[in-house]
């Protein structure tokens, strides 16, 4: 089972969350704006996405 889907919506990469702990990965770790959340997914700009994607996999969650 995943933790995160990506969609790449061509000004943003579109992260869904679809477990706590990936959520949580993210609170912890990116720090986000209120406004980066659309329901249970969060959205950051192409340049960060690579770099969040590759801390997620090496801290052991599954992105798609």
């Amino acid at each position: 089972m995943s933790d995160v889907l990506t969609n790449n919506e061509g000004t943003i990469i579109a992260l869904t969350v679809l477990t706590p702990a990936a959520r949580q990965w993210i609170e912890e770790k990116c720090k986000p704006e209120p406004w980066q959340w659309v329901g249970d997914t969060f959205a950051v700009e192409p340049r960060y996405a690579g770099d969040i994607i590759q801390g997620m996999q090496a801290d052991g969650l599954i992105v798609e």
